[in-house]
């Protein structure tokens, strides 16, 4: 259908861009074309990455392995202004105090900066709200977390493979998973190197932030919205 319709490859190693208005439209225009909607800074190039290799082609916008691909699984947007409304929805949540550390360090802000805190906390809280407490729109969703997927990577992907009315398969999986590693996505973000930090400081300020400031931050953001909590205990 599509000669070459794969733009801006970056290297051998990294990813490629499909920018081409015309090719998005044509999927995206098809209501029952499935969206993945996930807060930045969530795992959602992990995510993808897996999908790409298990079923044999990207998501829109991104291709990590099939640069010249005439098919996709679905479109991968952060619906930051909170506009989305699609009937055919995964979505991918990460824990808030992760999230949100993760959010200032991206933007190389002062993770002991509480006004920035709540600012990405309220924006977050409102993401959240949306998508798993208020949503009376969508027709199909599967919510997937990051957690989940760090924990019981083949009971969420069961769920994505259900959703995409595929068979499930353990063994695929894993070896998918044995080339999906953080050096291998270090390698294909390139296009963006703020993606993946693999310092044993960043690791280890994480941790001091989550000490610090995760109790604090759940209040202001059950503060928000109250019945998140029972999503994300």
């Amino acid at each position: 259908m599509f000669e070459k319709i794969i733009s801006g490859v970056l290297n051998s190693e990294g990813s490629a861009s499909q920018d081409d208005p015309g090719v998005i439209k044509s999927f995206t225009d098809n209501p029952d074309f499935p969206y993945l909607v996930s807060f930045p800074r969530t795992g959602s190039h992990w995510l993808r990455m897996i999908m790409e290799l298990y079923f044999g082609k990207p998501s829109l916008v991104r291709a990590f392995y099939f640069k010249y691909a005439n098919d996709f699984t679905c479109y991968h947007t952060h619906d930051i202004d909170l506009k989305l409304r699609r009937d055919n929805v995964i979505y991918l949540y990460r824990g808030p105090v992760d999230t949100i550390y993760s959010q200032l360090n991206y933007y190389q802000e002062n993770p002991d900066d509480l006004e920035r805190q709540a600012h990405w906390t309220d924006l977050y809280a409102q993401h959240l709200s949306k998508w798993l407490v208020h949503d009376n729109f969508t027709r199909k969703k599967t919510v997937i977390s990051y957690e989940g997927m760090k924990t019981n990577i083949h009971a969420e992907f069961c769920k994505i493979c259900e959703h995409f009315g595929q068979d499930f398969e353990p063994a695929k999986l894993d070896s998918v998973l044995t080339r999906v590693s953080k050096t291998e996505l270090k390698k294909k973000t390139k296009h963006d190197q703020q993606v993946v930090n693999l310092s044993d400081a960043y690791q280890s300020n994480r941790e001091d932030f989550q000490n610090k400031y995760g109790e604090s931050i759940l209040d202001n953001l059950y503060s928000i919205e109250a019945a998140l909590e029972k999503y994300l205990c």
